[in-house]
C-alpha cells in the first residue's frame, strides 16, 4: 500500500498560515503613513503602534505554547488564526488611536502561538529525517509573506484609492478562510486523521525513537531556570538577538517612510524597494544552515556556531555603514533613483547577512538545549522580540516628528552600532556547554 499524502497537505496549510502570519504582520509598514494621516496620529503614537505588537508577541509566547499543550494544536492554531484575523479586520474599521493601539497589542498576542504550534504539528506529522525540510519550507512561507506584504498592500491600496482600511478588512476575511481550511484538513496526529492510511502512519513513525513519546508526567522536565540565568553563553545568544532585531526592524517598518520622505519615491515603487531586502534575507536563510554545518565540521562545534553569527553581524553592520556613507556623500534628487537603489543594495547586504546567521542561532539552541530545546529557543527568541519592541521607540527618539536628512543618517549610524554590539555579545556563545544542572559540563569540541 502506498502511503497517503495527508502530511503534504498539512505542510501546505502550515506554509500558507505562515505566509498570512507575516503578510498581516508587516502590511502596516507600507500603509503606516496613510494610517497616521487618517487617524491623526503623531509619529510617537505610530512608533508605539509598531512597538505594541512585539511587546505582546514576546510576552505571550510561553503562555501560547502552554495552551497548545493543554488543548491541542488543531484547536489552538485555528483559534490563533481566527484571533489575529479578527483583530486585523477590526483595525480596518476603528477610528480612534487608543483602539487601534489596543488591537495591535492583541494582534501580537494572537500571533505569538503560531510558530510554537506549527513546530508541534511538524513533529507529529513528519519523520525525523524530514522535519528539517518541512520546517524550512514553512519558514520560507513566512518570509514570502514578508516579501509580499509591501507589494500586495500597495497594489490593493492603489486599487482601493488609498483605502488601507479595506485592505486590512480583506486580509482579515482571508485569514478566516485559512483558519476554516486548517480546522477542516488538519488533525493533531496522523492517528486521528481519517484520510491518513497505515502506510503513511508507519512512514511517519519509522525513525522516531520509542522513548520520544514518553515525555509526560514523571518524565517531564522542569524548566532549568537557574542554569538559564547563569549561562553566559545563553545570555550572549539572547543579547545578540536583542541587538540584531533593533537594527533589522528598520527594513520592515520605517524604510517606506524613509524612501518617501527623503527620496520622494512613489508608493508602488516603495513597495518593490522594500520587498527586495526581505527577499535577500530569504536567500541568506537558505544558505545559513549549510554554512553553519560546514563550519561545525571544519572548526568544531564552538566556532562552527560562533563564527557564522559573529561574521554575519559584522557584514550587516557594514551594509548599514554603506547606507550611512551614501547618505553623507550624496544629496537626494527626486528626479533620479540611483541613490535610493544604492541604499536598497546596502540594506540587502545587511538583511542577507543577518538571516545568514539565523540558522546558527537555532542550531546553538538545539546543541545546548537537550530536552529543553524549545524552552531555550523561546527564551532567546523572547529577547529578540523585546529588541523589536523597543526598536520603533528608539527610532522615534532619533528621528522626531519631522526628521531631516541628518537625522536619517544618524539612524543608519545607530543601526551600525547595534549590529556591532550584537557581534560583541556573540563572541561568548559556546555551543559546547549544555544548559544543564552542572554548568561546567563540556562536550567534545572536535
Amino acid at each position: 500500500m502506498r502511503p497517503s499524502a495527508v502530511r503534504i497537505f498539512v505542510a501546505a496549510l502550515l506554509t500558507l498560515m505562515a505566509c498570512l502570519l507575516y503578510l498581516d504582520r508587516y502590511a502596516v509598514g507600507i500603509a503606516s503613513e496613510a494610517m497616521r494621516a487618517d487617524l491623526k496620529m503623531t509619529q510617537t503614537q505610530m512608533s508605539w503602534f509598531l512597538s505594541a505588537f512585539f511587546w505582546s508577541y514576546a510576552l505571550s509566547q510561553v503562555p501560547a505554547g502552554w495552551l497548545s499543550d493543554q488543548f491541542g494544536p488543531r484547536v489552538m492554531l485555528t483559534a490563533y488564526i481566527l484571533g489575529w484575523s479578527l483583530f486585523t479586520g477590526l483595525m480596518g474599521i476603528t477610528t480612534t488611536v487608543a483602539l487601534v493601539l489596543l488591537l495591535r497589542f492583541l494582534f501580537g498576542a494572537a500571533q505569538a502561538g503560531a510558530y510554537p504550534v506549527c513546530s508541534g504539528m511538524i513533529r507529529s506529522w513528519f519523520p525525523i529525517s524530514q522535519r528539517g525540510t518541512a520546517s524550512s519550507i514553512v519558514a520560507m512561507g513566512g518570509r514570502s509573506g514578508a516579501v509580499l506584504a509591501p507589494i500586495l498592500t500597495a497594489a490593493l491600496m492603489n486599487a482601493f484609492t488609498g483605502k488601507w482600511q479595506l485592505v486590512l478588512i480583506l486580509y482579515g476575511l482571508a485569514g478566516i478562510l485559512v483558519a476554516l481550511a486548517f480546522a477542516w484538513v488538519c488533525r493533531d496526529s496522523p492517528d486521528e486523521h481519517p484520510q491518513c492510511n497505515d502506510a503513511e502512519r508507519s512512514l511517519i513513525s519509522a525513525d522516531t525513537p520509542v522513548t520520544s513519546a514518553k515525555t509526560t508526567g514523571a518524565h517531564r522536565q522542569a524548566f532549568p531556570l537557574i542554569p538559564v540565568l547563569s549561562s553566559l553563553s545563553l545570555w550572549g545568544n539572547s543579547l545578540t538577538q536583542f541587538f540584531t532585531n533593533i537594527g533589522w526592524l528598520f527594513v520592515v517598518t520605517w524604510l517606506p517612510r524613509y524612501l518617501g520622505d527623503v527620496h520622494q519615491v512613489p508608493l508602488q515603487e516603495q513597495a518593490v524597494m522594500t520587498a527586495i531586502p526581505t527577499a535577500a534575507g530569504m536567500a541568506g536563510m537558505l544558505c545559513g544552515g549549510w554554512w553553519t554545518d560546514v563550519a561545525a565540521r571544519r572548526f568544531g562545534l564552538k566556532w562552527g556556531r560562533r563564527l557564522p553569527i559573529v561574521a554575519t553581524r559584522i557584514i550587516a553592520a557594514c551594509g548599514y555603514g554603506f547606507c550611512l556613507f551614501m547618505g553623507l556623500q550624496f544629496v537626494p534628487d527626486p528626479e533620479t533613483r540611483w541613490l535610493p537603489w544604492s541604499i536598497i543594495a546596502g540594506l540587502s547586504v545587511a538583511t542577507f547577512s543577518c538571516d545568514l546567521g539565523v540558522p546558527a542561532m537555532w542550531a546553538y539552541s538545539q546543541d545546548v538545549g537537550g530536552k529543553h530545546t524549545a524552552s531555550i529557543m523561546g527564551w532567546a527568541n523572547m529577547y529578540g522580540n523585546f529588541g523589536a519592541a523597543v526598536a520603533p521607540l528608539l527610532y522615534n527618539v532619533i528621528l522626531g516628528e519631522k526628521p531631516t536628512l541628518a537625522q536619517w543618517n544618524t539612524l543608519f549610524g545607530f543601526c551600525v552600532a547595534v549590529f556591532a554590539l550584537s557581534c560583541v555579545t556573540a563572541l561568548v556563545i559556546d555551543a559546547t556547554r549544555p544548559i544543564v544542572g552542572k554548568q561546567d559540563e563540556v562536550v567534545d569540541d572536535e
